[in-house]
């Protein structure tokens, strides 16, 4: 299964932020360098995680990609 094909869950993403302690969308938006919608988009599980926005994600809040994925 490559990278692309990899299904992320957005409660994980929204658990993982508040871990790291960044308490707003909009923070973890500033701090990944993506826009604070599809921050939105990916924690309702209203868009697919990319691998570049996960890559992202996981440099702020410090995690693996394996506690993105569903």
């Amino acid at each position: 299964m490559s990278e692309k094909e990899v299904t992320y869950a957005g409660q994980k993403t929204r658990e993982a932020r508040l871990k790291a302690t960044i308490g707003s969308q909009k923070e973890l938006a500033e701090k990944a360098g993506i826009a604070a919608s599809i921050i939105s988009d990916l924690e309702r599980g209203k868009r697919p995680m990319s691998p570049t926005w996960a890559r992202r994600i996981v440099g702020v809040v410090g995690v693996g990609w394996a506690d993105l994925m569903d």
